[in-house]
C-alpha cells in the first residue's frame, strides 16, 4: 500500500523501539512504503543508549543528517580485573532524542497504536510484502540468560571517589563491597561496577552482572553498588538520593519457539544483532540497516547479523560467563585487558566476522595462568550454570546500559 491507499505496503515493522525506528525511517526515506505499529509510538526511550565513537554510521553521523545524536563521549575508560588497564577508544552516549529526530517518521510510514502478538505478527503478512519484527528479545517472555544491572544517576562532583581519578570505568571487577548474608559471588556471581559520564554534569554509576541464568536478585546488586560506593567515600546522600535510578534486564539471546513464516523476519535483538557474550546490540544494529534496507528493495532475505562461526564463538563466551567461577571470570577480563587495542575490538563488536573474534578469544586465552585456564575449560564443560540467588530483576530494555550495545 503507497501513501495514497491501495495495494499491499512494502513493509510493515513491528515495535518502534531504536530498531525499528531505524529501519523504518531508513525504508521510507528510500520511497517504500512502511506500516510501523507499536502500542506507545511516542514513548521517550529511557534506557541508556551506548557505543564506542567510531561505531556510529556515515548515514548518521551529523554531517549526513544535520542531528549530533552524541550526548557525551569520554576517551580511555578504565577496566580493572584487578589489574588496571585502559581502552584506548572514545565511549559515546547517545543523546535518545536526537537519535529519534535524527529518525524521523514521515509521510511514508503510516503509524498504528497497537499491541502486536505473535499470532498477529503472521496476520501482518495479508496488509504488507514483508513483516520485520523488531520488538526487541522477547522481554519476560525470554526465559535464556540475562544481564541485568542496577544503576543511579548522580551529580559528576558526587561521582569523583567512585571514579578514583579515571575518566569513566568500562568494569571494575575489584570487590571492594560488603557482601550480606543473602550475597555470595558462587551463586548470585559476580559483578563489576560501571561508571560513565552521560553528560558533562551527570555521571550512570551502576553494579552489573554480564550474565545470569537465572538473573541475580536486583536487591544483591543494589546492595552491591551502595556498599562500593560508600566504601569509596561517595556522599551518603548522593547514594539516597540521586538523580534517577537504572535497572536493566537485557536477554543475551533471541527468543526462541516463534513460528516461522517466509514472509516474516526480525531485526534488531529480535533478529539476533546482540553480542551473546557482551550485551552489546545498538552498533551492530545501526550498522545493519542499510543493508537490511537494500535488502527489502530488493526482496532478498534480511543480511544475518554476523556468521554462524562467530555466532558460535560468543556462545563459548556466553557458556563461560555464566558457569565460571568468579576467580576464573576476572582472569579471563584480566586478559582482556591486555590485549591490543584492536584486538579488543574484535571481541567487542558484535559483527566482528569470525577470525577476528577467534583471534581476540585465542589472545586472551593464552595470557591467562594455567589455574584460570583449567577454570575455563571446567565452566564450559559445566552442565549447567551457577545459581543465582533470588528472582531476575523487574525491569526491561532491549538496549545495554553498559555496553550499550548497549545494545
Amino acid at each position: 500500500m503507497n501513501a495514497t491507499g491501495g495495494g499491499l505496503y512494502d513493509v510493515a515493522v513491528v515495535g518502534l523501539g531504536p530498531a525499528g525506528r531505524a529501519l523504518a525511517s531508513r525504508c521510507a526515506a528510500t520511497g517504500l512504503t512502511v506500516l510501523a505499529l507499536d502500542p506507545d509510538p511516542a514513548a521517550p526511550w529511557r534506557q541508556t543508549l551506548s557505543v564506542w565513537a567510531d561505531q556510529i554510521p556515515p548515514w548518521l553521523r551529523h554531517e549526513a543528517c544535520g542531528v549530533d545524536v552524541l550526548a557525551h563521549t569520554v576517551p580511555d575508560a578504565a577496566l580493572y580485573a584487578p589489574d588496571r588497564a585502559l581502552l584506548h577508544r572514545e565511549y559515546a552516549v547517545l543523546d535518545n532524542e536526537a537519535l529519534r529526530r535524527a529518525l524521523p517518521l514521515g509521510p511514508g510510514v503510516t503509524v498504528e497504536h497497537a499491541e502486536v502478538d505473535d499470532d498477529a505478527v503472521r496476520a501482518l503478512t495479508a496488509r504488507a510484502h514483508r513483516v520485520v519484527d523488531c520488538r526487541g528479545a522477547g522481554g519476560r517472555r525470554n526465559r535464556g540468560p540475562l544481564q541485568t544491572a542496577y544503576g543511579i544517576v548522580v551529580d559528576a562532583a558526587d561521582a569523583v571517589p567512585a571514579l578514583g581519578g579515571e575518566n569513566a570505568l568500562f568494569m571494575d571487577w575489584r570487590t571492594d563491597y560488603v557482601r550480606d548474608r543473602d550475597d555470595d559471588d558462587d551463586e548470585a556471581g559476580p559483578s563489576f561496577l560501571y561508571a560513565i559520564p552521560v553528560g558533562p554534569d551527570r555521571v550512570l554509576l551502576e553494579e552489573t552482572c554480564l550474565a545470569g541464568l537465572p538473573a541475580p536478585d536486583p536487591a544483591v546488586l543494589a546492595s552491591r553498588l551502595r556498599s562500593r560506593l560508600a566504601g569509596r567515600g561517595v556522599a551518603a546522600e548522593a547514594i539516597a538520593s540521586p538523580l534517577s535510578v537504572e535497572r536493566v534486564r537485557i536477554p543475551l539471546l533471541p527468543r526462541p519457539g516463534v513460528p516461522e513464516d517466509p514472509l516474516v523476519e526480525a531485526f534488531g535483538t529480535a533478529g539476533g544483532h546482540g553480542h551473546a557474550a557482551t550485551g552489546y546490540s545498538v552498533a551492530a544494529m545501526l550498522a545493519a540497516v542499510p543493508g537490511a534496507v537494500h535488502a527489502i528493495e530488493a526482496g532478498y532475505p534480511l543480511p544475518a547479523p554476523r556468521s554462524p562461526l562467530s555466532t558460535a564463538l560468543h556462545g563459548v563466551g556466553l557458556r563461560a560467563l555464566l558457569r565460571a567461577d568468579d576467580r576464573t571470570l576476572r582472569a579471563l577480563f584480566n586478559a582482556f585487558g591486555r590485549l591490543d587495542g584492536r584486538r579488543q575490538r574484535w571481541f567487542l563488536d558484535a559483527a566482528s566476522p569470525s577470525y577476528q573474534v577467534a583471534a581476540a578469544m585465542w589472545g586472551m586465552w593464552v595470557s591467562m595462568p594455567a589455574r584460570a585456564k583449567a577454570g575455563m575449560v571446567a565452566a564450559v564443560l559445566r552442565p549447567s550454570a551457577r545459581s543465582s540467588v533470588g528472582a531476575p530483576a523487574t525491569t526491561s530494555g532491549d538496549a545495554r546500559t553498559v555496553p550499550v550495545e548497549g545494545q
